[in-house]
């Protein structure tokens, strides 16, 4: 498996947190209010680690003349 079972739940995490908080209408972090832009990184960021992962990890496809 190219991505691990931490990286897939991570990424849940910060979709499901970013969502909540933009279905709030309002961010924060530990209490203090943010900008609610960074609920719409959080869910990018979510959406993103398992796909980098997987690409990072992705076998080389090597060509003929490579190979010689």
């Amino acid at each position: 498996m190219r991505v691990t079972l931490g990286e897939i739940f991570q990424g849940q995490m910060l979709v499901i947190m970013g969502a909540l908080e933009i279905g709030e209408g309002k961010a924060h972090v530990r209490d203090y209010p943010v900008p609610v832009w960074t609920a719409y990184v959080l869910v990018a960021a979510g959406l993103v680690i398992p796909l980098l992962a997987w690409y990072v990890r992705r076998p080389l496809q090597q060509t003929e003349s490579q190979n010689d």
